[in-house]
């Protein structure tokens, strides 16, 4: 089983784009996926986003680009937050992401202002590239419900109505026959 360390990875892109990266006066575009508390009645979630996300960044100098409003949806596991002295085990959370700008001297400032929320589960935060657009493009993808090709399906419609019902019987015979032809090859 290969392992894949998405924060190494993205150490080493970092790392790669450290000569485009400047500090100071200029703002760089970042992004935060976040999985946010189940807890949060839905009524409620857009001004969780805003009090966690939005008003950090801000407080910071930044400004909010595009957002990804978050949605519940169930996990590929069970993440586990510890809050004080009470560990609680989530199965679903809210899924949203944001893109901002800000002064790459801040990002430590807003990373602890986040750490601190109870609400927020997981979160990764990275630097777009220069070239890189400014709104959310969801990459998410329902999954697939396999339908018959209409020309197998119609295939089977005819087959079953040239056969038309069968009974028990018939149906033994049938498999007696494809037996023998099977036992002949």
């Amino acid at each position: 089983m290969c392992r894949f360390d998405l924060r190494l990875f993205y150490a080493r892109i970092m790392a790669m784009e450290n000569e485009e990266m400047t500090v100071g006066s200029e703002t760089n575009l970042y992004e935060i996926g976040y999985l946010l508390s189940p807890l949060v009645p839905i009524e409620e979630v857009a001004s969780a986003i805003d009090k966690t996300f939005r008003m950090p960044i801000e407080s910071l100098g930044g400004e909010v680009a595009s957002q990804l409003m978050p949605f519940l949806r169930p996990l590929a596991y069970a993440v586990v937050k510890s809050v004080g002295s009470k560990r609680s085990s989530y199965k679903d959370a809210y899924f949203g992401a944001m893109r901002f700008d800000l002064k790459a001297d801040q990002v430590e400032a807003l990373n602890k202002m986040i750490e601190k929320s109870e609400l927020v589960l997981r979160y990764i935060l990275i630097r777009l590239p220069k070239n890189a657009d400014r709104v959310i493009t969801t990459g998410y993808r329902k999954p697939v419900i396999r339908r018959e090709h209409s020309l197998e399906k119609i295939i089977k419609d005819e087959v079953v109505a040239e056969k038309g019902e069968m009974n028990e019987e018939q149906i033994d015979k049938e498999i007696e026959g494809l037996l023998e032809e099977k036992v002949v090859a």
